[in-house]
């Protein structure tokens, strides 16, 4: 299905499964039945579209690391899904009858799959789809252009582009929730594609000098893409109508692309670093910290060459390359503090806990467990802190484990101390 893979390319970033280690800010999980080079998405679920391909087809599923796939039973043997909304609706293409005419569809939970049909010609394909289940993407019209589109279920498909006659043809890649689309266009007579955000109330925009591409667009209303700088450079860059376009820089070589963003501002995409290899490595971009290098953060293989990208608002990160699909996880930081310690006979102790990552604390309301000298307790977290009271300890030197079981998306960690009572 190399066709709707060019279309709906999102480059990613390099990634091969790596064990635990000290300093480490994310852990991998690869996910199983993953096929390579493929279009991946996560949501704020922790659910992840999964494209695999076998003898028979290619079919698309839903995973997440607790629940584990569940598979789309997409009609036909050729589909791709591209990504998802936080209530598991899935866009993409597919061929449902197998008769070569390729459609974009929107798959709601339940089983429920719509084609979305075209602009009058023989392809389409979707690449958005927002809280409403308003979808967007490109299509070939009854004159074999590609023009951009926006769909709803009261409306069927619209063309954003009616009046475009260039061959480059327009692509609509993202959709947020106040329903603005975004992506980019060859305006007529233009030999380079320009940005454009369009609003069903400002119509279509234009943004960007030639050589801008749009690939997301969150909630607050932040563009993402690639520009071509004035030294002929393609950087990855961010967009907003208040502050206009911002370079993001690269890790170090000419060239970066910034694919996702979600509603904490946390950039990912893909950059060239200074050595020779020419093989680009993953970013993440946080407003805090800059751009820092995936490589870094979470000990990915730095000679795998990336494809595609997405993070979600708890800092998970969905990847692939030439290898599986990947998802990467914050790693969860767990200091305990007790109090008295060294304490005495029948007293009772106090022990603070602070949870933390680079993403932040867990969701309030998840729990910590806190075990020694044969004593459990179960305290409930609030902003990232959890006091577990211990009572009962005999004299001497305990270890209290403090333990952290993880939910969809934080792996499970710990922490242990010395408890000293006289």
């Amino acid at each position: 299905m190399k066709k709707i893979a060019k279309v709906l390319v999102v480059a990613g970033i390099a990634a091969s499964l790596a064990s635990f280690a000290a300093g480490q800010i994310f852990t991998l999980t690869q996910v199983p039945n993953s096929s390579p080079n493929t279009p991946t998405a996560i949501n704020n679920l922790g659910q992840v579209v999964v494209d695999s391909s076998t003898v028979t087809g290619n079919s698309v599923s839903l995973w997440n690391r607790l629940g584990g796939a569940e598979s789309l039973d997409l009609t036909g043997a050729n589909n791709v899904g591209a990504a998802l909304n936080g209530a598991n609706d899935v866009v993409g293409a597919s061929d449902p009858n197998g008769s070569g005419k390729i459609q974009a569809f929107l798959w709601q939970p339940g089983g429920n799959t719509t084609y979305l049909g075209t602009l009058g010609g023989v392809l389409s394909a979707a690449s958005g789809v927002n809280a409403a289940r308003d979808v967007v993407g490109m299509s070939h019209t009854a004159a074999s252009l590609q023009h951009a589109f926006f769909w709803t279920s009261a409306s069927g498909m619209q063309d954003l582009t009616p009046n475009l006659t260039s061959a480059g043809g327009a692509t609509a890649m993202a959709i947020n929730t106040a329903g603005e689309v975004v992506g980019y266009y060859y305006p007529n007579g233009a030999s380079n594609v320009v940005g454009f955000s369009w609003t069903q109330a400002g119509g279509l925009q234009s943004f960007g000098a030639p050589g801008t591409l749009v690939f997301a667009v969150n909630d607050g209303g932040t563009i993402v893409g690639q520009q071509l700088t004035a030294r002929g450079y393609r950087h990855a860059f961010s967009y907003t109508q208040a502050g206009g376009m911002v370079d993001l820089g690269t890790l170090g070589g000419d060239m970066s692309t910034a694919l996702a963003i979600n509603n904490k501002g946390w950039i990912v995409g893909t950059s060239l670093t200074g050595d020779e290899s020419g093989v680009l490595h993953g970013f993440l971009w946080t407003p805090s910290g800059g751009m820092q290098d995936l490589t870094a953060l979470s000990r990915l293989s730095a000679g795998k060459q990336p494809y595609s990208l997405s993070v979600n608002d708890y800092g998970d990160i969905a990847l692939t390359t030439k290898d599986l699909l990947t998802v990467l996880l914050p790693n969860m930081t767990v200091t305990p503090v007790s109090s008295p310690n060294p304490s005495t006979v029948g007293q009772a102790i106090t022990i603070t806990t602070t949870l933390t990552s680079i993403a932040g604390p867990p969701p309030d309301g998840e729990t910590l467990q806190c075990a020694g000298g044969g004593v459990t307790v179960v305290s409930t977290l609030k902003s990232g802190v959890a006091k577990c009271t211990i009572s009962g300890l005999k004299a001497g030197t305990h270890k209290i484990n403090v333990s952290y079981g993880g939910d969809a998306y934080y792996h499970s960690s710990q922490s242990s101390f010395t408890q000293v009572v006289n």
